[in-house]
């Protein structure tokens, strides 16, 4: 297959087939059409959709083509000479293997943007906390002075930024996979199974990962407590420039009762007491944050104090919903494995908490929560489809063997609104309903945003039953 151009430039001239016209594929569109000479554009997308729709009207020259029930590519775009595929086609899919079979160089949105600004840019990902630990190193940099632009897997796609003199950029493993040069500073947060869907197996998932830091990045910073990221470093990019960053190591957590100190080598830094974010795992991505961002040469050190004390964390990441019956509902929606439910749990606690579950069944090891529920043992557990039925037998299986089972009320329910419901029958003032799912919420929801919303809706419409 031919090597892939890495600048936009490089496509005037060229046919040019948009595969996924999601997020990234309308920015990549507006990008390309901008240029002048323009390539010749034509789109493709597996299914009709909202997408699809705003597509049309956003790019009415652009021939946007669906593939056929098999994922085949129609005819009209076999004349394409490069595509710029969309993270949300899974390489396991019919369609990119259509795609494949077109023997043309496949690219991505993100991978051309990686390419062009990598000199300017921190790059970050991880299978948990990449996007607080992004959101906070753009912060800090912007608290230093810095003129910093945020986006990539979060927020605005690569190639809808303005310009800016550096970027912090959050990277998914789809994204990842694609890229052909590293960042100059890589930040990884964290490395277990995840997509397994998307990329086929763990292996290939790890190394799509890891794949950003495959192209001689000037430095690394990597969450030193993660066995699994370690090893997996060491033993696909041995010799990398690492800043190990966690116990035992220069930039480590100070524990204070429930709080810690951020510190480097012996320099206390900071105080988690003063952050608005709760639970030792947003205490780490803090760190990681500060680390990373010391790794560019742009933090400024007296920065950190106001940065990390007015941050108030990420929109459905443990965002606490006060409500007038005393109960504290936590939106936890972006929580889509089970590493990040378990951390969620490990974070919360009150007599009667309820936490509600399930999402999507991926076939993932789901023993992390097995795990925290014998050592947190929630007052109350309600499963949502799909996955809560298979949940709340393990977790049942797991309370009987170890004599708990009367201590943990586990209940299916079959929609959101009765899991509110039921929440509110359940919690009394004080006690926290903690959403979070562990899983995906694609088959019931858009995304993890839309489930979110749903979570917010039924908390408003039985708040009026519930004066």
């Amino acid at each position: 297959m031919p090597k892939a151009p890495t600048a936009l430039a490089d496509l005037a001239g060229q046919h040019v087939l948009i595969a996924g016209v999601g997020r990234e594929g309308t920015a990549v569109a507006t990008r390309l059409a901008a240029l002048d000479p323009a390539p010749a554009l034509m789109a493709v997308d597996g299914r009709e959709g909202p997408s699809t729709e705003a597509f049309r009207k956003s790019f009415p020259s652009i021939p946007l083509h669906i593939a056929d029930e098999q994922g085949g590519i129609p005819p009209a775009c076999q004349d394409a000479t490069i595509a710029v595929v969309s993270p949300g086609i899974a390489i396991t899919s019919e369609l990119h293997r259509s795609l494949r079979e077109l023997s043309i160089p496949l690219i991505s949105g993100s991978a051309m943007f990686v390419a062009e600004h990598a000199e300017r840019m921190v790059g970050i990902t991880g299978s948990k906390g990449k996007s607080t630990t992004t959101t906070l190193v753009h912060a800090l940099l912007q608290g230093s002075g810095l003129d910093a632009a945020l986006g990539g897997n979060m927020g605005i796609p690569l190639l809808g930024l303005k310009s800016a003199e550096f970027y912090a950029a959050e990277l998914s493993s789809f994204q990842c996979h694609y890229l052909e040069a590293s960042p100059r500073v890589v930040g990884l947060t964290a490395l277990f199974p995840e997509h397994l869907d998307w990329h086929g197996d763990c292996d290939t998932y790890y190394g799509d990962k890891l794949g950003i830091v495959a192209h001689g990045p000037e430095q690394v910073v990597a969450n030193a407590d993660d066995p699994i990221l370690r090893q997996e470093l060491e033993t696909r990019h041995p010799g990398l420039p690492i800043t190990w960053v966690g116990e035992g190591h220069e930039w480590h957590l100070e524990p204070d009762g429930d709080e810690s100190w951020l510190c480097r080598g012996e320099e206390r830094l900071f105080h988690t007491a003063n952050s608005s974010i709760v639970g030792r795992h947003n205490h780490h991505n803090m760190l990681m944050a500060l680390a990373t961002a010391w790794a560019t040469g742009h933090l400024v050190m007296s920065s950190i104090e106001p940065v990390l004390s007015s941050f108030e964390g990420l929109p459905h990441r443990l965002e606490k919903i006060t409500d007038p019956s005393g109960v504290v509902f936590i939106n936890d929606s972006l929580a889509t494995n089970p590493q990040a439910g378990a951390a969620a749990l490990r974070s919360l606690s009150s007599p009667g908490m309820v936490w509600i579950v399930g999402g999507q069944d991926r076939g993932v090891d789901y023993q992390p929560l097995v795990d925290q529920v014998l050592a947190s043992k929630p007052r109350h557990i309600l499963g949502l489809p799909a996955s809560g039925q298979k949940l709340l037998g393990l977790f049942r299986e797991a309370l009987e063997r170890s004599g708990d089972a009367a201590a943990v009320h586990l209940e299916e329910v079959p929609d959101m609104e009765t899991a509110v419901t039921r929440a509110r029958e359940l919690a009394g003032p004080g006690d926290y309903v903690l959403l979070s799912p562990a899983a995906p919420s694609f088959g019931q929801y858009r995304d993890y945003q839309h489930r979110a919303e749903d979570f917010r809706s039924h908390i408003e419409s039985t708040r009026k039953e519930n004066p």
